[in-house]
């Protein structure tokens, strides 16, 4: 049984994959339909929502309350609260707020035998056993069938700066996340656009960029009063700006989002890429983009990388890829070795389990494959995903 969501995952985890070893029906379990919304607890900044929420509807239902979401990626308006879960999904926010995993702090499930399991109390303080939301959380719908969940709400700060920056290099960005991080207390963003990926992007839209620059970070700070002047007086004296542009309305804000937000669109509308999703500690981004640009060079393709600076996530996108195992095996076992995870915030699903060796030891994987075991000892929730 595989368990559908918005089915925006990017490594093959909610996808029918033919028939098991041992002809059993595979069976698509879609959860869209558990949509359901409880009313916002303001005083306990929670809410109760369906599986088969969308991240948009859950940031709606909350702003209605005067509350917010802390989750956020492109894929808003399709991807769902089950999917975000068993993804351990992150997005934009998680420099302030955390990945999906930070936000749950209730659960119900299903396993394989039908029994449910979890709480939707929500409780800051508990401590009686395993915590059921953290093991599932990333599980990927190989340990229960995630059905709703209680979900931390956080301040909606209305007043909002968005800056597009561009630095020398990436080595110049990565010293002014630290300038940043170390001055704003109200940042909220900081997402990272290599050239390439600028470039297309800017075709794609049919629109100029509005600064120069090497490399480029978009940088967000929300806060209840206006922090303009707090992320100008944070650029303005930083060596490594060569150039910015900041907008504070509205329109202004979504021009220059948009240009972070639509890459996945530029790069679809240009062929079906070769995907990896990655991250390293934050210094060694540099080394990470050379040994991508190396193996894509070697094997054939172009590459459009953009992330997340702040986690060191990035998202390596291969059009017209040569050898697709052996640009994976090159940069896959690269970040291993740069103390890297394979996988950031897209999740493991087909597509990388082979590769699980690379960032989890004999003795994880086997602790893996017994809390598996454990909960559905037939194997009948997503065969071929995780260990």
């Amino acid at each position: 049984m595989i368990t559908q969501g918005g089915n925006t995952g990017l490594v093959g985890g909610g996808v029918p994959r033919g028939e098991p070893a041992d002809d059993r029906p595979v069976v698509v379990l879609s959860t869209r339909r558990l949509d359901t919304l409880g009313p916002v607890d303001v005083g306990a900044m929670q809410v109760t929502a369906g599986a088969g929420v969308t991240l948009a509807r859950w940031r709606d239902h909350a702003r209605a309350a005067g509350l917010d979401a802390p989750l956020d990626f492109a894929a808003r308006d399709s991807a769902t609260i089950g999917g975000a879960i068993a993804t351990n999904a992150g997005g934009s926010r998680v420099v302030r707020f955390g990945t999906m995993r930070q936000q749950v702090a209730g659960i119900e499930a299903v396993t394989a035998s039908g029994d449910v399991i979890g709480s939707l109390a929500g409780l800051p303080k508990e401590t009686v056993g395993v915590h059921l939301p953290s093991l599932l959380a990333g599980s990927e719908g190989t340990l229960a069938v995630v059905t709703t969940a209680r979900l931390r709400l956080v301040p909606w700060y209305r007043s909002t700066v968005t800056a597009m920056v561009a630095t020398v290099d990436l080595e110049s960005a990565v010293a002014l996340l630290g300038r940043l991080r170390g001055r704003l207390t109200s940042l909220d963003a900081v997402e990272l656009i290599l050239p390439e990926a600028l470039d297309l992007v800017s075709r794609h839209l049919g629109r100029t960029p509005p600064v120069h620059g090497g490399t480029v970070v978009v940088v967000e700070c929300a806060d209840h009063t206006d922090p303009t002047a707090d992320l100008t007086a944070a650029l303005g004296d930083a060596p490594e700006v060569l150039d910015a542009a900041v907008a504070t309305d509205g329109p202004g804000r979504e021009r220059l989002v948009e240009l972070r937000d639509r890459i996945t669109e530029s790069i679809n509308a240009e062929g079906v890429p070769f995907k990896l999703d990655v991250a390293v500690p934050v210094g060694r981004l540099p080394e990470l983009l050379d040994v991508a640009r190396s193996a894509v060079a070697r094997q054939g393709g172009r590459l459009i990388p953009f992330g997340h600076l702040a986690e060191g996530n990035v998202h390596l996108n291969v059009l017209e890829p040569g050898d697709t195992d052996s640009i994976a095996g090159d940069v896959l076992t690269a970040v291993a070795a740069m103390g890297g995870t394979i996988s950031a915030e897209h999740g493991v699903g087909v597509a990388k389990t082979r590769w699980l060796h690379l960032v989890r030891s004999p003795a994880e994987l086997a602790a893996m494959r017994a809390i598996r075991h454990a909960l559905d000892p037939s194997g009948t929730l997503n065969p071929g995903v995780l260990p």
